[in-house]
């Protein structure tokens, strides 16, 4: 879907992205991933020339986007930006209305389309007709991701879509990302600094320094199988947090060797889930137990715990 080839922007006094080379495949998600001028933003806005390149190649299926109209271009790839990028003069409903009506749309599938964000997204009918200062950091931010999916781009790309919001308001559209079907039907390419962010969201991590990439794996082979020095260092000081986040019932099941009937009303946990959540679902009070072709359980927390803590003592290589 999107291939990135020996991609270089370079400037009188430093080199900002040094031959970086990647391929983010459909309905993939991508994260760049890496600490303040090392290149993220500057790799992303080449993908769709906001910034031109000093050297390389982005082909999107198959054709150099350089081959391409850049309007043309910008109007087939979804762009969201920490800040939303709203008209501030235009209602929410013209907003999200931009690009439709610059591709041609009636006025009628404009408006169809445009409900449809708003039930996806949780944004009450009422809110089309106000302007982007009379919402909620919140809400303006989930208005940016609709404008960015109205026109139902096959790419969608993400400049630290969340990081303006708090940590609170974060989590929970972090937690409603995961979860929205019209996100997991696109490629998206998208770059934050906050590591977790980035594992939760992320099918796969490009972790870049000075320019360079330093390692792109799953979350999981970045935390487990660190590529360099650099990379293991990076995740120091959240490696307990990242080992809760990506390590799985799955990954446990040798340490959770407990074959047992389970209670009719115990809450089944599939066997990718990962230890955080299946230690917020029984924080809440429910039974849990994997299932498996046989069933391992009933699952507790200090159970799990336990495993858990075996699994650290000796990681997989």
């Amino acid at each position: 879907m999107l291939t990135v080839q020996h991609l270089t922007k370079r400037y009188p006094n430093h080199t900002a992205v040094d031959e970086v080379s990647f391929s983010v495949r459909e309905g993939e998600t991508l994260v760049l991933l890496g600490t303040s001028g090392c290149g993220k933003t500057t790799t992303l806005k080449m993908i769709n020339r906001l910034i031109e390149p000093t050297a390389g190649r982005v082909d999107l299926n198959g054709t150099d986007i350089r081959r391409q109209n850049v309007h043309d271009l910008r109007r087939t790839i979804g762009y969201v930006i920490q800040e939303t990028g709203l008209f501030p003069h235009y209602t929410i409903a013209q907003n999200i209305a931009v690009v439709p009506q610059l591709l041609g749309w009636a006025d009628q599938r404009i408006r169809q389309r445009t409900a449809e964000l708003l039930a996806m997204l949780h944004l009450p009918e009422a809110s089309l007709h106000q302007y982007p200062d009379q919402l909620s950091g919140g809400q303006r931010q989930r208005v940016g991701l609709a404008r960015a999916l109205a026109a139902d781009p096959p790419v969608v790309l993400m400049d630290e879509p969340l990081g303006a919001l708090d940590p609170v308001t974060r989590a929970s559209i972090r937690r409603e990302f995961r979860h929205l079907d019209a996100l997991r039907q696109k490629t998206i390419v998208m770059v934050t600094h906050d590591v977790q962010e980035a594992f939760e969201l992320g099918d796969r991590v490009c972790l870049m320094d000075k320019g360079r990439i330093q390692q792109i794996g799953t979350p999981k082979e970045l935390l487990l199988r660190p590529a360099n020095d650099f990379v293991r260092r990076f995740f120091d000081d959240q490696r307990l947090t990242l080992q809760l986040q990506t390590v799985t019932l799955q990954d446990l099941l040798p340490l959770l060797a407990t074959y047992q009937p389970m209670p009719s009303d115990t809450l089944l946990l599939p066997p990718d889930t990962s230890v955080s959540d299946a230690l917020k679902a029984m924080a809440e009070g429910q039974t849990a137990a994997v299932q498996l072709a046989d069933v391992v359980g009933p699952l507790t927390s200090q159970n799990l715990l336990s495993a858990f803590g075996q699994w650290r003592q000796s990681p997989p290589s």
